[in-house]
């Protein structure tokens, strides 16, 4: 390696791990579980490069190319960060889908790509299964990562051959990664290695600003950009690392308690689910410092829940707003001495932009409104992602982009985040702000998701134990929340709960289900 190859930051991700290697090599960086496929289990930045290495040698013996895609299809696990490395640094372009997505959308996004290699393991295979006959005409070749997916045309990485490294650098192309499709189809995002940077450099900036010393734990879907952008922070950064696999509740408590970080990230829904985790005793947030969290508002009794359950003097909860398609775009940092100021969290502020980013609100007519006046949030920002697959190109980053988002800036220049365009209902402000209302009057409640059934207002909700909410005591939360007087109330367990593989329920597939007035 040249000095020119040693230099941070960089957010060449297939270069990247091995000149880590060489500034902080014996930084921890590490999974909760089993790296089934890799050749060895790393614990350490010099590990996770080596791993990258092999990876790398294995795809060159399969017969992967620079110019070719390799659509990537396993279960959740930090493994798919050294693969989707791997995959850069022989040339090819990685796409990380999730094995959560509908089949049906999972098979339409690799016809997308256009006969892609296709690698997966026995999730990833099994979830395609049903397509099989087609895989054969809408993939290059497939590729398995373990004896259980290998199948008919399918070969395992098993015969390494010395790779050759290419490095990427500006314009090209480096990563595909996919929209959560909270509101309808996944869509498939293309990032350069400028607009990935652009993702990075607002983190690097935050952490760089921190005394860390601790392990950064992060319970996220590591398909998701976001964790793409999480692993060039760290290794840019020489941050320790844990990649915590499952969201449910026991698993993450015994990764917690075993590794005890100082910094925890997972998605809102996750950390929603995991409010119980902080009764518990031992206590698995004690020696939590910074809380994070990168895609939606987060819940303000979730919140509060966390900051107390610290015993940290002073914790803080990081916020960060963004889209797939943008990268993080606004910064809130919230401690416990703010929730406990009477009147001073608002739940659906996602605080100012990063420096460089921009944001403004508009009405219909694309005009902009003053401050505290809610329409559709638009922002200007260099980390937009640079094309989508199979839609036509997507105009310049200094043009205005829709978040598909509603709410409003305030005269301090934050924003306040009120509902998702689509997801708006009738007579209903701000369904978000509805819902945060909720669960703070009704502490027993595990989620709740305000939708228009039939042109009715209904709440869509999951008690912890299974049992219906008292009635009197619905009324009185209704009527706090501002709903309507007749607004249904429908029960269900949570885990029928439609949800993406970040977690976000699918409200659209909230089907009437046993609705009561």
């Amino acid at each position: 390696m040249t000095e020119e190859d040693a230099v941070l930051p960089s957010a060449d991700l297939g270069l990247l791990p091995e000149i880590a290697a060489e500034h902080h090599g014996g930084t921890t960086l590490c999974a909760d579980t089993p790296w089934g496929s890799a050749c060895r289990t790393p614990t350490t930045v010099r590990d996770f490069a080596a791993v990258v290495a092999d990876y790398a040698d294995r795809l060159w013996g399969a017969g992967v190319r620079p110019g070719a895609v390799v659509a990537l299809v396993k279960s959740n696990h930090f493994d798919i960060q050294a693969i989707q490395c791997a995959i850069v640094r022989v040339g090819a372009l990685p796409a990380l889908l999730s094995v959560r997505m509908e089949p049906v959308d999972l098979l339409r996004c690799v016809e997308e790509l256009q006969r892609p290699y296709l690698l997966t393991d026995a999730d990833g295979a099994a979830v395609l299964r049903p397509w099989q006959d087609r895989l054969g005409e809408v993939t290059a070749r497939g590729l398995a990562l373990t004896p259980e997916a290998a199948s008919a045309g399918a070969v395992q990485l098993s015969e390494p051959a010395t790779h050759q490294v290419t490095r990427r650098s500006g314009s090209d192309r480096t990563l595909i990664t996919h929209s959560s499709g909270t509101t309808g189809k996944p869509k498939l995002l293309v990032h350069t290695v400028d607009s990935l940077y652009a993702h990075v450099a607002p983190q690097i900036g935050v952490v760089q600003s921190l005394d860390h010393a601790g392990i950064s734990a992060k319970c996220l879907s590591f398909v998701h950009v976001r964790m793409s952008s999480g692993l060039l922070t760290v290794l840019n950064t020489g941050l320790p690392f844990l990649g915590i696999s499952s969201p449910d509740p026991a698993p993450a408590r015994e990764a917690l308690l075993r590794y005890r970080p100082e910094a925890l990230e997972a998605q809102p829904n996750m950390l929603l689910r995991w409010e119980a985790l902080a009764r518990e005793t031992p206590n698995p947030f004690s020696t939590v410092e910074r809380f994070i969290s990168s895609f939606d508002a987060i819940h303000p009794r979730t919140l509060r829940t966390l900051l107390e359950a610290s015993d940290r003097p002073d914790p803080t909860f990081v916020q960060a707003y963004g889209q797939t398609e943008t990268g993080p775009v606004t910064l809130l940092i919230t401690t416990r001495s703010d929730i406990r100021e009477p009147g001073r969290f608002n739940s659906r502020d996602v605080g100012t932009a990063f420096p460089g980013m921009e944001i403004r609100v508009v009405d219909d007519t694309g005009a902009q409104l003053p401050a505290g006046t809610p329409g559709h949030i638009e922002v200007r920002t260099p980390a937009r992602a640079e094309s989508m697959i199979g839609h036509p190109p997507l105009p310049d980053r200094d043009t205005w982009w829709p978040t598909g988002d509603i709410g409003a800036l305030t005269p301090e220049g934050h924003v306040e985040l009120h509902d998702r365009q689509v997801d708006r209902v009738p007579g209903v402000p701000s369904t978000l702000r509805a819902e945060d209302v909720l669960l703070d009057e009704l502490p027993e409640l595990a989620e709740v998701v305000i939708i228009a059934v039939e042109g009715k207002v209904t709440a869509v909700v999951a008690t912890a134990d299974g049992k219906p909410v008292d009635d009197d005591r619905w009324r009185h939360a209704r009527a706090r929340a501002g709903l309507p007087e007749n607004t249904g109330v429908d029960h269900r367990p949570w885990d029928e709960f439609p949800l993406t593989g970040t977690m976000k329920v699918r409200r659209h597939r909230l089907l009437p289900h046993g609705t009561t007035g």
